[in-house]
């Protein structure tokens, strides 16, 4: 999975690419959101109808 952090306005902050890292230790703020660019690209429409809320998921 490959995870990006967006801040408020929507611009991109940066790569969620620790994997053992909590989401604690990113700078999240209320009203960012994580965008997972992997599923995004994908050309299935099943698999990417059933994993879009995932795309979309805000951070509070």
């Amino acid at each position: 999975m490959d995870l990006e952090l967006y801040g408020v306005d929507d611009s991109f902050c940066m790569k969620l690419d620790q994997d053992d890292a909590l989401l604690g230790s990113y700078p999240v703020d209320d009203g960012c959101r994580i965008h997972d660019s992997q599923i995004s690209s994908l050309d299935t429409g099943l698999v990417s109808a059933m994993m879009n809320p995932w795309g979309s998921m805000m951070a509070v």
